[in-house]
């Protein structure tokens, strides 16, 4: 009975001692350089949980991560590493920002949206089929390939706003402004957009299909065993290239919801590199879909209280990646510690 307790509790303890932990280190980390960690601790949730305007931003920056965290959930369920995610949000932010206001007059509303949302989708698609293929068909470290393909992505996209798909009729780099009567709905009476419902329905749907169809069971099975997914006759090849695929689809439609929504274009040089947030925090979910719903209101939280922080305190804005990396990193030792105790 104790141990059945211990099974049930123990993954949600390590999540839980995981986040206390890094904000413990992150302290000590302060106070090397000269920052008082109750100060700045206190100020990130004061004005990220305890403001109207933290509490609206940070629901609205949550949509991208729950996109990007359904595309994770489906590669790392498969035990399939795409750290590409970087490269295939801005891929489909960009072809979303370019093709956007070309659609504007041909397009009625629900046609258009829909449409871009497939284009962002397709554009992430396509910065994954390399790395979905090499892996298929030659078995080569998709880590590797999908963590350089950002690199590539980061300077295509930087090329094409500050050349072929430029605005010239502005002085920054970027594509040509998305007429306002064309930018992402609000939800009724608030003042956020859309997007947070389909990413809710996006990590719900790709949870279901993992859990509860003949994919995602195919999918499961090749994490847990890849020899045995061969064995029993399963088409390894296809659920690799299916995963990373659709993976890196989601981080583009994340792409096409951020620009449709809040930016309004593409710009140069514009990253929020989403997916050092989501790495961690689809490993916290330990790849629950339900449990990815609040922990990507905390990340988001912290990337807004990150932002007033680093205005007021003088700390690094990175310095909120530090604490996703130091959690990342105390959840790994937790999972250490914890197999030891069960062996």
């Amino acid at each position: 009975m104790k141990q059945i307790l211990y099974d049930k509790a123990a993954p949600a303890a390590n999540s839980i001692l995981s986040v206390i932990s890094a904000f413990v280190v992150g302290g000590v980390i302060l106070l090397f350089i000269g920052k008082n960690p109750f100060t700045l601790y206190g100020q990130l949730f004061l004005q990220g949980m305890g403001s109207s305007l933290g509490v609206i931003e940070t629901i609205i920056k949550m949509a991208p991560l729950l996109m990007v965290s359904a595309g994770l959930l489906v590669a790392f369920s498969g035990g399939l590493w795409n750290l590409g995610v970087e490269g295939q949000f801005l891929m489909g932010a960009i072809l979303t920002g370019w093709l956007a206001p070309k659609l504007v007059p041909f397009l009625s509303l629900p046609v258009y949206f829909i449409t871009l949302g497939g284009i962002g989708f397709a554009g992430g698609m396509i910065w994954a089929l390399l790395p979905a293929i090499l892996k298929a068909r030659y078995n080569l470290n998709e880590i590797i390939i999908t963590l350089m393909m950002n690199y590539v992505a980061l300077n295509l996209v930087t090329w094409m706003v500050k050349g072929p798909i430029n605005d010239l009729s502005v002085v920054p780099a970027q594509t040509k402004l998305i007429p306002m009567t064309h930018r992402m709905p609000m939800i009724p009476f608030t003042r956020i957009h859309l997007g947070l419902i389909i990413g809710l329905i996006v990590i719900i749907g790709v949870y279901w299909i993992i859990r509860r169809t003949t994919m995602g069971y195919q999918i499961r099975v090749l994490f847990a065993n890849k020899r045995a997914a061969i064995h029993t006759g399963m088409n390894v090849k296809r659920i690799i290239v299916w995963s990373l695929l659709t993976s890196g689809g989601f981080s583009g439609l994340a792409g096409a919801i951020d620009v449709l929504a809040i930016k309004g274009l593409f710009q140069g040089g514009w990253n929020p590199m989403y997916g050092i947030t989501c790495i961690p925090l689809v490993f916290l979910a330990r790849l629950n879909g339900w449990a990815v719903i609040p922990l990507s209101y905390f990340f988001s939280f912290l990337v807004v209280g990150g932002e007033f922080v680093a205005r007021d305190q003088g700390v690094p804005v990175f310095f909120v990646h530090v604490l996703e990396g130091l959690m990342l990193l105390s959840f790994a030792a937790g999972e250490h510690i914890g197999k030891g105790r069960v062996t």
